[in-house]
């Protein structure tokens, strides 16, 4: 079986925790008052974050995900709306434009790697709305280390 990415990962586990912590919520609660509506509704919360993190786990063991990577070159946000435009560019120095949630952290001069659903992707020709429409597959990112720079710059130094 193959490694997981660590975004993947996470997301998969958070989601698990998610339905299993309202669960537990709900059976508390039902114990304490006799409220079978929540206990009800804590377990249909349960059965969908358990169908999304079986999902997820099924994605990422198939490997049915595309892979961005690439540094961030550009980061912009409106002043109303929940996204943000990321730009990056990869080691081709071909240009990607992005659509993300307002709370992921980029940095611009910084390498990251990005994790979308290739199974939900739409094609319409254009950019724009090609861009805006994959926000919904966009399943996590990760900062890559540094690149290690030339050791032979350094041995010109050593031989002195």
């Amino acid at each position: 079986m193959k490694q997981i990415p660590a975004p993947l990962y996470k997301k998969i586990l958070t989601t698990a925790f998610i339905g299993g912590g309202c669960m537990l919520f709900g059976l508390i609660y039902f114990i304490a008052t006799k409220d079978s509506v929540l206990l009800l509704l804590s377990a249909a919360l349960l059965v969908s974050c358990a169908w999304k993190a079986f999902s997820l786990y099924r994605l990422a063991v198939k490997e049915e995900f595309n892979i961005v990577e690439g540094t961030c070159v550009g980061v912009s946000s409106g002043l109303v709306g929940k996204m943000k435009t990321i730009r990056m560019m990869d080691d081709a120095a071909i240009e990607t434009t992005l659509k993300l949630a307002k709370n992921c952290k980029f940095n611009i001069g910084d390498r990251y790697r990005l994790y979308f659903d290739k199974r939900n992707q739409y094609k319409t020709g254009s950019g724009f709305l090609d861009t805006a429409l994959s926000t919904g597959n966009f399943l996590g990112y990760e900062l890559l280390p540094e690149k290690e720079k030339d050791i032979s710059d350094n041995k010109c130094d050593q031989l002195k």
